[in-house]
C-alpha cells in the first residue's frame, strides 16, 4: 500500500512540474545549532565554528522552480563580516549552485573548475512518517532519510536528515539538492544545520537559463571523492 501510494504521488509530481505555467521561488534562511562537544580538541577549528554560528544569520538562499527544473543558490550576504559569513556558508555544508533536471542533481563543489559539475540521482530512500507541524500555517510532514559523506581521507560519516514537506505545494523539490518527496521541502535539518523557508511566491519572476548544461562536463560523486583523496595524498607528500 505504501508503495502504490509513493508511485501515485511521482505521477502527480510528474504532472504538475511539466503543466505549471508559473515559476515558483523560495527564500530560505539557516541556522547552525551548537553541539559543544564538537571540535574540543582542535581549537582552531573550534574557532571557525562558532564564528559560522556568529555568520549564518546574514546568509539567505533561493530556490527557483522553472519548467526545466530547479536551481538553487546563496542570494545575498548580508553582513560586512565576510569571513564569518563564509565560515557559515562552509558550515552549512553549502558547497555551490545546485541544479536538478528530471532525475539527477547537479551542484558545483570546491576544488573543480567553473565548468565541472558533479552529477548524482535523486535520493529515492527516503522513509516518510505520519508526524505533522505547521510551518507558515502551511500543514507539513515528516520524512527522515541519511546523508552519506565521504570527505575523500577514507572516513564515512552518517548524518541524520529530517525533511518537512507540504504536499498543498506539490513541487518535489527542496533546498541544497534535497528532493523528491511528495510536497515541497520548507524546512530541512542535516545534522546540526537547519535550512527555513522563509518565504515562497507562488508567481516568481526569477528564472533561469538551463542551456549551460550542454556545455557543462559531469563527474560522479564518487570521482569527485577519489579526487579529493588523491589531492589530499599529493599534499602530504
Amino acid at each position: 500500500m505504501k508503495k502504490k501510494l509513493i508511485l501515485i504521488y511521482t505521477l502527480l509530481f510528474v504532472t504538475v512540474l511539466y503543466s505549471q505555467q508559473k515559476n515558483i521561488s523560495v527564500e530560505y534562511v539557516v541556522k547552525i545549532d551548537d553541539e559543544k562537544e564538537l571540535f574540543n580538541s582542535n581549537p582552531s577549528l573550534r574557532k571557525m565554528f562558532d564564528d559560522a554560528r556568529m555568520g549564518v544569520n546574514s546568509l539567505l538562499f533561493n530556490l527557483i522552480i522553472n519548467k526545466s527544473g530547479t536551481k538553487f543558490y546563496e542570494n545575498a550576504i548580508l553582513s560586512s563580516d565576510e569571513r564569518n559569513s563564509k565560515n557559515a556558508i562552509i558550515f552549512a555544508g553549502y558547497s555551490g549552485v545546485t541544479y536538478q533536471f528530471q532525475n539527477s542533481i547537479f551542484q558545483k563543489m570546491r576544488y573543480l573548475e567553473k565548468d565541472i559539475l558533479v552529477k548524482e540521482p535523486l535520493r529515492n530512500n527516503w522513509e516518510l512518517h505520519m508526524e505533522t507541524k505547521l510551518i507558515d500555517n502551511y500543514l507539513c510532514y515528516k520524512a527522515t532519510n541519511v546523508n552519506i559523506i565521504d570527505n575523500g581521507s577514507g572516513k564515512i560519516f552518517n548524518h541524520p536528515v529530517i525533511a518537512w514537506y507540504c504536499p498543498e505545494l506539490p513541487y518535489s523539490f527542496g533546498p541544497n539538492g534535497y528532493s523528491n518527496l511528495p510536497g515541497l521541502i520548507l524546512e530541512l535539518q542535516v545534522r546540526n544545520v537547519v535550512f527555513g523557508a522563509k518565504k515562497v511566491d507562488l508567481d516568481s519572476k526569477l528564472d533561469f537559463d538551463s542551456s549551460f548544461l550542454n556545455k557543462v562536463k559531469t563527474i560522479s560523486l564518487e570521482d569527485y571523492n577519489k579526487k579529493l583523496q588523491k589531492d589530499a595524498e599529493n599534499f602530504r607528500d
